[in-house]
């Protein structure tokens, strides 16, 4: 096993060898004994699954929790929250897409332009015209 076929199984499977399958784990659990750099991918794998368990823990729950959920859902105690459309959503969203729009202008004008006057776009775009078989 090389240090990249480690790194693609110990993403696969986690730093717990038991979870690996059992030819795989003793694989890499040689290629750790000989090889410092992948020790360390080891010890990184372990620390972060130590986080991930820390972060993900359930909280308790209890009987009177489950019976309170339980309740609310049969009586149809939910609210429902909807964004209704109204004259000042419709003026602020006007006035966001004016900014946007001026602002995209002001930045185009801005930037320098690069290349020459015919660039294939503007060519597509408006057509070229010729003096004396040049394009202008």
């Amino acid at each position: 096993m090389n240090r990249e076929e480690f790194e693609t199984a110990l993403a696969a499977y986690g730093a717990d060898f038991a979870r690996w399958p059992v030819g795989l784990a003793e694989r890499a659990r040689m290629l750790v004994a000989n090889d410092l750099k992948a020790a360390a991918y080891l010890a990184e794998a372990r620390q972060l699954d130590l986080l991930l368990s820390q972060a993900v823990t359930p909280a308790p729950v209890d009987a009177a929790t489950i019976g309170r959920i339980i309740a609310g859902v049969s009586a149809n105690h939910h609210h429902e929250t909807a964004v209704e459309p109204t004259g000042r959503l419709f003026a602020w969203a006007g006035a966001a897409m004016a900014i946007f729009l001026v602002a995209g202008f002001v930045i185009g004008l801005a930037l320098p332009s690069i290349g020459d006057d015919n660039d294939s776009l503007g060519v597509l775009m408006f057509g070229a015209e010729t003096i004396d078989g040049e394009i202008l």
